[in-house]
């Protein structure tokens, strides 16, 4: 019998390594081994022709063994795994073992991956994968399967949840659509999925979601879903079917509380963030980027003056739902002040779970042939193309300077002050919260973390218990560990500060120092005017504001 052998490999190709995403102390808190698995590769599983046999390997639950007798090792990788997914490929390769590669950076680097694989699947792999399998199992295994077009999403089954170990997984996962028209100059999402959203059946995503997997542990009943969707309301009509759908399971106690990601325009619709509310969203993530009129103009996202920032946030909140608030730093219109900027923005309008990344040209994007075109780029060490990282030569700041504000909006958003300021408000907002079990499961999973921690360290956590303990509040326990965990994430990041923190962190302070090119030669002041015009001062974003439904109190 062929067999084929999965492997999830590690993120990082230096193992100290972190992303924010992977939730690392969330994680060793509540007892999993990561926050989730790909669920591009367990679809794929699910795609293998019947008389197969297929194992899945996580290198964050097991080791890797290069031993294994198999036919055929699938891996799978973005952007910046890829270099340690070659890594794991050559040595496999060395014990005679064949290597097939899908994913993001080989469907836009299929010459550079067959350099270190045997085959390279291009473009969404689902349809191709039992062509692939039929000719391994022929001795036909060619170089190179490209996809054709984009599937559509009736035709692809559910995740083959059943190979993985649910136990150790922080997070559900489920997709209802792909694709998406908009063209930001910074995503590569249409040239891999396509600009034209494709829809899972609606009963087939209830299906699924009646038979997300059963798992153990301390949160088992309460395991957050994630709907991985680019953009899950990228069509109305479809998006309403879905939540009104949706709220029968939810009132059933069949669906755990979700998060999805949204374009801004969701805050357009009253309708729709009520039915979001109620079928169980917690949480929306939206791409707000940038909070000047020049970034998002520069990086062709439109979308984003549909309404003023705060009224969006406003409209989302009045309806008890969290934001996760998705920002970039780094783009040639951003000027030194838009770390204060950004931080002032997050602090104004509550955002409770702020993410930053450094503006990064991934290759397949319009932003990655500029730059590689007027030489900017610095080198094309992929494993530095995690948004953690500054890659290329930004115009109105330093490498440094880039690096170091990065690094200072972390510390920032997530140090106590401002921080435990934006959970004592949503916290307040809020008609109900986690119950005094709850609440002492968290403490007695804090403290192990706070016995090996410094002063700062306990001095802050202890700050966040007190507040989860004050009976005034509406505290809920569990985001007050998500919280912490990104508190964590900006301790790490320091180790990648600059020579230069100091005085860059003095002048991210001082307003007086940001008006100045990276040379130390003052900028025009008709030049700063247009750079330093926000967001919500957009004359379309305050004229479709006044012109909309008012906000529901």
């Amino acid at each position: 019998m062929t067999r084929i052998t999965f492997v999830a490999t590690r993120k990082n190709l230096d193992p100290t390594e972190r992303e924010l995403y992977e939730m690392d102390l969330l994680c060793r808190g509540l007892g999993f081994k990561r926050a989730f698995l790909d669920l591009g590769i367990q679809t794929v599983m699910a795609c293998t022709p019947p008389g197969v046999k297929i194992d899945l390997v996580d290198e964050y639950m097991d080791p890797v063994d290069y031993d294994v007798k198999t036919d055929l090792v699938a891996l799978s990788a973005k952007t910046s795994c890829v270099t340690y997914a070659y890594e794991v490929a050559r040595r496999f390769r060395a014990k005679g073992k064949r290597v097939v590669l899908g994913g993001i950076h080989a469907s836009l680097r299929p010459e550079e991956a067959l350099e270190h694989v045997d085959c390279v699947v291009t473009g969404e792999a689902e349809t191709l994968w039992p062509q692939v399998v039929r000719d391994l199992e022929d001795g036909k295994l060619k170089e190179r399967y490209d996809a054709v077009g984009f599937p559509p999403m009736d035709r692809i089954p559910p995740p083959a949840w059943g190979r993985s170990k649910p136990d150790g997984y922080l997070f559900h996962q489920l997709q209802t659509t792909r694709g998406c028209p908009f063209r930001c100059r910074f995503c590569s999402v249409p040239d891999i999925s396509g600009q034209d959203f494709r829809f899972k059946p609606v009963e087939r995503v209830l299906e699924e979601l009646r038979a997300l997997p059963k798992s153990r542990g301390p949160i088992a009943g309460g395991k957050p879903l994630y709907i991985v969707d680019d953009n899950f309301i990228s069509r109305v009509r479809y998006t309403k079917e879905l939540l009104r759908a949706m709220i029968p399971l939810k009132k059933a106690g069949q669906i755990p509380s979700w998060s999805a990601e949204t374009t801004l325009n969701v805050a357009n619709d009253e309708e729709m963030l009520d039915l979001f509310r109620d079928a169980g969203c917690s949480t929306l993530i939206i791409g707000f980027e940038s909070v000047t009129e020049a970034s998002l103009a520069a990086m062709d996202k439109p979308v984003n003056f549909c309404l003023t920032y705060q009224e969006a946030v406003d409209r989302i909140h009045a309806r008890g739902m969290t934001i996760i608030g998705n920002f970039i730093v780094g783009f040639d219109t951003d000027t030194l002040g838009v770390f204060q900027q950004t931080l002032d923005f997050v602090q104004k309008t509550g955002i409770l779970y702020p993410f930053f990344s450094i503006l990064t040209p991934m290759p397949g994007t319009k932003l990655f042939d500029e730059y590689k075109a007027a030489g900017r780029l610095d080198h094309e060490d992929w494993h530095l193309y995690d948004t953690r990282h500054v890659v290329f030569e930004p115009t109105n700041m330093t490498r440094d300077e880039l690096m170091d504000g990065y690094i200072w909006l972390y510390e920032q958003a997530y140090g106590a002050d401002n921080l435990y300021a934006r959970i004592e408000r949503n916290w307040r907002r809020r008609t109900s919260g986690s119950n005094l079990v709850e609440k002492a499961f968290i403490a007695a999973r804090l403290a192990p973390e706070m016995l090996k921690g410094d002063a700062e360290l306990r001095s802050h956590f202890t700050q966040g218990l007190k507040l989860m303990t004050n009976r005034r509040l509406a505290a809920d326990a569990g985001q007050l560990l998500y919280l912490l965990d990104a508190y964590d994430f900006a301790r790490f990041m320091r180790r990648f500060n600059t020579s230069k923190k100091s005085e860059n962190y003095r002048t991210f302070a001082d307003r007086t120092r940001w008006n100045r090119a990276p040379d130390g030669s003052a900028a025009k002041p008709a030049d700063l005017d247009k750079l330093n015009v926000m967001q919500w001062q957009n004359a379309k974003a305050v004229k479709r504001t006044k012109t909309s439904l008012p906000v529901v109190r």
